[in-house]
């Protein structure tokens, strides 16, 4: 609370994932010498064995909760959060809809829409999920080490009764080297996202129409200084074809439109940069479309350049619906 919060959510991070693997490994060698090697009396307390196997495993627990929930609150924004928060705590009245017949190879709109926004109406998802990468790599480097621990207290138990596995030590020198390399990558990746921080697009209303005026809001959270930061609307348009045996894809824009762009700011933690602006789609424009072979996909791009970090594209995908036709009897009159 007093100090960088940079260093305060890395030194979190670490502290958590060692009582992580102190659990891991004092429950590793309980196990090997207590079960496996009922002769060796090394807890002799009155019920030592249960009270040493739930402070080991207490650790383990503690840590993993500690470890993720660090994480997750350095990938979420804390409006974002709160916003959740009061729609679970305060249920919302049931709203009247008419249920209309979604327009045939349009993507779901529920999709886009389950997301509340803290200023506007909806909070659009990432399209390229940022985190996953480095939720996918904490997951593989907790249950890596985790098992690599084991591996070296039967290894070391082992060694004390006088007996040389030489496979699981010739195993363990590669298993150590992919466990060490898998943190370091995560906490690179962490160190990462805690600099530049994570970017959110809110938008008024969902699905746009061509000929129509939105109004959107992006926030760049972090502790960066930004050199240049740019909005635009773009549509791409995706083909999927067989050639030979290969199944390749191509993209290609063929509408980009620069809706707001920032110079040069500075962005610190409780005060991140916020651009509100308002575009409008093309009267002609072809609404969104979904296909076995075939895709049109409109999306917000928020290109970011900042000094020491490397710059950054995120991609925030919308929804485009043909314009409504006038009803019948509107057009008779």
């Amino acid at each position: 609370m007093s100090g960088w919060w940079f260093i305060g959510s890395l030194g979190e991070a670490l502290f958590f994932a060692a009582v992580f693997l102190l659990g891991v490994f004092l429950s590793s060698v309980l196990i090997t010498w207590q079960v496996m090697s009922p002769s060796t009396q090394v807890i002799k307390v009155f019920h030592g064995f249960w009270l040493f196997l739930g402070v080991s495993l207490s650790f383990a627990i503690l840590g993993v909760v500690g470890f993720w929930y660090r994480v997750l609150k350095v990938v979420t924004s804390d409006e974002h959060r709160e916003v959740i928060a009061q729609r679970r705590l305060v249920a919302e009245p049931a709203r009247k809809q008419s249920q209309k017949i979604p327009p045939p190879n349009i993507p779901d709109l529920r999709l886009f829409t389950d997301s509340p926004g803290a200023r506007l109406a909806f909070r659009l998802p990432s399209h390229l999920r940022e985190n996953s990468g480095l939720v996918a790599t904490g997951i593989f480097a907790m249950a890596w080490n985790a098992m690599i621990a084991v591996f070296i207290v039967y290894a070391a138990g082992s060694l004390f009764a006088s007996r040389t596995p030489w496979q699981l030590l010739l195993l363990l020198i590669p298993g150590i080297y992919i466990g060490v390399q898998s943190a370091r990558l995560f906490f690179r990746s962490f160190v990462r996202t805690i600099g530049i921080g994570s970017t959110t697009v809110e938008i008024e209303d969902l699905p746009l129409f061509p000929g129509r005026s939105y109004r959107l809001e992006v926030v760049q959270y972090g502790r960066l200084v930004i050199k240049k930061i740019s909005v635009r609307l773009v549509c791409e348009e995706e083909s999927t074809y067989h050639f030979g045996t290969d199944v390749r894809t191509e993209r290609q824009i063929v509408y980009s439109q620069e809706i707001a762009t920032h110079g040069r700011d500075r962005i610190d933690w409780g005060y991140p940069l916020r651009l509100e602006c308002q575009f409008s789609v093309p009267t002609e424009a072809m609404h969104s479309f979904q296909s076995m072979h075939n895709a049109i996909h409109w999306k917000i791009i928020v290109d970011g350049e900042a000094n020491r970090w490397p710059s950054y594209s995120r991609n925030f995908p919308v929804v485009v619906h043909p314009q409504p036709q006038p009803n019948r009897t509107s057009a008779a009159s």
